[in-house]
């Protein structure tokens, strides 16, 4: 957002406050103040921005992470095809595991919920171990829990546990504070992990060292693609933006302490898979 206010201009004002769940009173701040943008961060804030649209008709709303449930002409949700970046994520990751030259190679990954915004993360992801294992011949397992909490670390660092003490060698974790419990686990077992969201590396530097890479969802271009669409007069309300591949949307973090390990021959194929997905020419399994 900073890089869009300078390039269009724009004075921006921040509302960042995880203290409170009052959402539609501090839409309203914004709405009676008559701003001309107003941005929503997470699928929680839903409800408030469909009665705010309303309240509001002159002002437009970007609902960010979350398709808004209705229809409304000053909205645009975006949302992230993160199974565009689970897949060769996952490919990835069956090689990690083959590599490490046990009997019965394994990934595997702990979810928060069983929902569709953590399966579109962990369902593709085992798509692309698949993938691995028909273009090698080889036979990689993989496996996963959900954990049926965001907001359970310990947790977490359980399930993880369990799933490393049945031969996992690499765990994708997947939902805020039980995935960063699970990544903390995999780090004490001195196995491996991958992350989400944010670049895990810095995000989290309790767990860099063992970080493979993330499946990054890039807020920052969605957002700003957006953004200059609104002060293009061009801002398309009713619609769904995707942030994918193809438009920076989502992507693969860097492989960091993992760079000089991963075979080169892997990296490019992990980018073939990228350019096969954007084309259309391979599919993540994303819906079924």
């Amino acid at each position: 957002m900073e890089q869009a206010s300078l390039d269009f201009n724009l004075d921006v004002e921040y509302n960042i406050d995880t203290s409170t769940n009052k959402y539609l009173s501090r839409l309203e701040t914004y709405g009676e103040a008559n701003y001309d943008l107003i941005i929503a961060i997470g699928y929680m804030w839903n409800d408030a921005v469909l009665q705010a649209s309303d309240k509001y008709p002159n002002t437009k709303f970007i609902l960010v992470d979350n398709e808004l449930t209705e229809t409304k002409n000053n909205v645009i949700s975006i949302i992230f095809d993160v199974d565009e970046a689970a897949f060769p994520i996952g490919f990835l990751s069956a090689w990690w595991a083959d590599a490490q030259g046990v009997d019965t190679p394994k990934t595997a990954y702990v979810g928060a919920l069983e929902i569709p915004q953590i399966r579109q993360f962990t369902e593709p992801f085992n798509n692309g171990v698949n993938y691995y294992n028909d273009k090698y011949s080889k036979n990689v397992n993989t496996s996963g829990v959900y954990a049926g909490s965001f907001f359970d670390e310990e947790l977490g660092k359980y399930l993880c546990d369990s799933l490393i003490n049945t031969g996992a060698d690499i765990i994708f974790a997947v939902g805020s504070e039980t995935a960063s419990g699970a990544l903390l686990q995999a780090k004490h077992n001195n196995v491996w992990g991958v992350g989400t969201d944010v670049d895990q590396y810095f995000s989290f530097p309790e767990v860099a060292e063992i970080m493979l890479t993330t499946a990054i969802k890039g807020l920052d271009n969605s957002i700003y693609d957006v953004v200059k669409s609104f002060t293009e007069n061009k801002f398309n309300g009713g619609t769904t933006y995707h942030g994918k591949l193809d438009n920076s949307g989502v992507s693969l973090a860097p492989y960091h302490n993992a760079d000089l390990i991963v075979a080169d021959s892997i990296k490019t194929e992990v980018e073939n898979i990228k350019v096969q997905i954007i084309n259309g020419n391979l599919s993540s399994g994303w819906p079924d």
